[in-house]
């Protein structure tokens, strides 16, 4: 039992020095102008991708625990490398006359070899003489020349990888605010490989980056790599001149809310409801605004718009029960590019009228106190109440609006009198009633005297 403990504790043993000596070795780069920089590493291919400006005295040092280093280099994989001299120092072993495009390493006897492929970045560096940009309603792009020269790299598996730039690409936009307005905004992309490929596109997203709202001249910086070495170049195009249009609307809702109006079930408005559209693009590249009002629930009322108007703005007072549709379409100033707004759907309730039989005024105040009338989606209102000898009580012509149950300053009698109305609905109906109605108090409120009629 004892022995069987021992063998598992020397095998932990010697993976812990194994583990120790991997993480003993170690390349150094050196070499060219400036500092080399690595540039990527793939650690699951233990490959160590290292950009040098120039090969003037490029070398690799290696450390480890050994005395004895072998140095291979491959051009395609590993397993087709060949050997190359050193000049070991202890358990530092040093390599020269390193040259570009090769993948280096030492091999080691129980040690998982690692790489290091040499990349002289003088040769690939990105120079750019000119650039314009081209533009849709929901792209853009840049071109330019001379295209960057492509960078690539070898695994030890023999798989061909290209080590891919990235560049800045810098313009102005104009973005949408709450209090219903545009802001100027600098926009900043990072793009990955080569930027006269495709649309511009975000590194690591794979939709393109909305085209600029604004006239704005585009900025190209890069690479990555040039940076690190001390030589970015920078260059910007002429203006831009913008095609996309952005668009926005909002509604103004104006309707009488009286209380003994009743309210349509819903999304239902009553008439007459006065609704105001507004639309907000960015101008000045949208510049043609086209409002359509419509009826959604006839035949063919798309094709014959109750309204066409051109304008950011417009008012319209729906009056008649049914449902419409409201909408615009803005494009910018040269008609490449247009934008849609999401329907507004307005549904006009039918029209209703009750009419109450009796109210008490003056003995219970805020509850049945005036003689009101329950509706909804009513024009042309006209109301008269008469005493019982044909004399004049009280005439309106809002069906908001109520009878107090006075004439001329002071509370009429308790008992019966007559009204008259007249309306028209929003379907064009007349609503045409007669009837009685029934004041119901006391004859003396608050001391007050009631004028006896």
């Amino acid at each position: 039992m004892l022995r069987t403990k021992i063998r598992k504790l020397g095998g932990s043993i010697c993976f812990l020095f194994a583990v120790l000596a991997v993480q003993a070795q170690q390349y150094m780069v050196t070499g060219g102008q400036g500092t080399p920089l690595m540039a990527k590493d793939e650690t699951g291919e233990k490959l160590e991708v290292y950009l040098l400006y120039g090969m003037g005295n490029a070398a690799i040092s290696y450390t480890s625990s050994s005395t004895n280093h072998k140095w291979y280099r491959y051009k395609s994989r590993a397993l087709e490398a060949e050997s190359v001299p050193c000049e070991q120092n202890g358990n530092t072993s040093t390599i020269r006359n390193v040259e570009e495009g090769y993948g280096y390493f030492v091999q080691e006897s129980d040690i998982l070899s690692r790489y290091v492929w040499i990349i002289d970045y003088s040769k690939y560096a990105f120079e750019v003489q000119n650039i314009t940009v081209e533009g849709t309603c929901d792209n853009f792009l840049l071109k330019g020349s001379p295209e960057p020269a492509r960078m690539q790299y070898n695994l030890p598996s023999g798989r061909t990888v290209e080590l891919k730039r990235e560049f800045e690409v810098s313009f102005q936009t104009l973005s949408w605010s709450d209090d219903n307005s545009f802001s100027l905004t600098p926009v900043t992309v990072t793009m990955e490989g080569n930027p006269y490929s495709g649309s511009i596109k975000e590194k690591g997203e794979n939709k393109n980056v909305m085209p600029p709202l604004c006239d704005t001249e585009v900025t190209l910086k890069g690479d990555q790599f040039a940076r690190h070495f001390g030589i970015e170049k920078s260059i910007t195009s002429d203006t831009y001149q913008a095609v996309a249009v952005e668009l926005h609307t909002d509604t103004t809702l104006i309707m009488d809310n009286a209380p003994n109006m009743t309210l349509g079930e819903g999304d239902l408005l009553c008439a007459p409801a006065e609704v105001t559209f507004r639309a907000y693009a960015n101008e000045p590249v949208a510049s043609l605004y086209t409002w359509r009002i419509y009826r959604s629930d006839v035949e063919n009322g798309a094709e014959n718009p109750l309204i066409l108007y051109r304008g950011e703005e417009v008012d319209y007072t729906f009056a008649e029960k049914g449902e419409y549709i409201a909408e615009v379409t803005v494009s910018d100033r040269t008609g490449e590019c247009e934008a849609v707004s999401d329907p507004f759907v307005i549904k006009i309730t039918e029209s209703r009228l009750e009419i109450p039989n009796a109210f008490s005024p003056g003995t219970t105040p805020g509850i049945n106190d005036e003689f009101r009338v329950a509706y909804q989606s009513l024009l042309n209102y006209k109301c008269w109440i008469f005493n019982r000898w044909g004399v004049e009580m009280y005439h309106s012509t809002n069906p908001a609006e109520g009878w107090d149950g006075k004439k001329g300053g002071k509370y009429v009698a308790p008992g019966v009198y007559f009204y008259v109305i007249e309306a028209t609905g929003t379907a064009g109906e007349k609503f045409s009633r007669k009837g009685s109605i029934n004041i119901l108090r006391p004859k003396k409120i608050n001391d007050e005297i009631i004028e006896q009629q």
